[in-house]
C-alpha cells in the first residue's frame, strides 16, 4: 500500500474509533508510524486528508458502476437482480486493507456527513446516483413491457417509481436499524410489486 492511502485509512479508523473527525496530526503520526514531515508531504493539512477521506469513502462509494450489474434471464430477474446489486453496493462495507478490516457504510456515512464536512458535494453525488438509479429501471422496465412480461396499462414512470421508493426505502430502514435483515425484506416487498405490475396472461 502507499503511504497516501496508507494515511487514509489509518485516519478513518481514527474518526471511526473516537466517533469525531476531531483528529490531531500528532494521532495520525502515531497510528500511521510517520513523521510529520512525513504526512505533510503527501497533505497539505488536516483538512486536505479529510476531503481525501470524504472522496474516496463517500464520494467514490457511492457512485454505482452499472455496467458491472449482470443482466440474464426475465425481465423479473433482471430487475431484481439489478435492486440486489445496488443494495449490496451499500451495505457490503468498504474494505479497509491496512488494518484487515470492512467498515460499514452506516457509520462511515453517519460520521462524516453528521459533520457537515463536504456536505453539498455528497448530496450532489447522491441526487445524481439517484437519477441514474432511474434511468436504469426505467430501461429495464421499457424492455419489461417490450417482452410482454410487465404491464402495459401502468405508465412506465409510475413502475420506476416504486420500484426506486421501495429500494430507498429498504436503504433507509437498514441505515437506521442495526440489525435490520435488508436482504430479506427486499425479497419479500419486491414479490409484492411484482405481482402488481408483472403482464397478466
Amino acid at each position: 500500500m502507499n503511504t497516501k492511502d496508507l494515511i487514509l485509512e489509518k485516519t478513518l479508523k481514527l474518526i471511526l474509533d473516537k466517533g469525531t473527525i476531531d483528529i490531531s496530526i500528532s494521532e495520525i503520526r502515531n497510528s500511521t508510524e510517520l513523521t510529520t514531515g512525513g504526512i505533510y508531504y503527501h497533505f497539505s493539512d488536516k483538512s486536505d486528508i479529510f476531503e481525501a477521506i470524504m472522496q474516496k469513502y463517500m464520494v467514490d462509494y457511492i457512485k454505482i458502476d452499472f455496467d458491472k450489474i449482470i443482466l440474464e434471464g426475465s425481465s423479473r430477474k433482471k430487475i431484481h437482480d439489478a435492486l440486489f446489486y445496488i443494495l449490496h453496493h451499500f451495505i457490503n462495507g468498504v474494505e479497509i486493507e491496512s488494518i484487515n478490516e470492512k467498515i460499514n457504510y452506516r457509520s462511515v456515512m453517519y460520521l462524516l456527513t453528521a459533520t457537515g464536512y463536504a456536505e453539498d458535494e455528497v448530496y450532489s453525488i447522491i441526487s445524481q446516483t439517484g437519477k441514474d438509479i432511474r434511468t436504469f429501471l426505467t430501461d429495464l422496465v421499457e424492455d419489461g413491457k417490450r417482452q410482454n412480461e410487465i404491464r402495459q396499462d401502468f405508465p412506465t414512470k409510475n413502475i420506476v417509481e416504486s420500484l426506486f421508493t421501495l429500494y430507498m426505502g429498504i436503504q433507509s430502514f437498514w441505515l437506521t436499524f442495526e440489525n435490520y435483515d435488508a436482504e430479506l425484506i427486499l425479497e419479500k416487498n419486491f414479490n409484492i410489486t411484482w405481482q402488481a405490475i408483472e403482464c397478466q396472461n
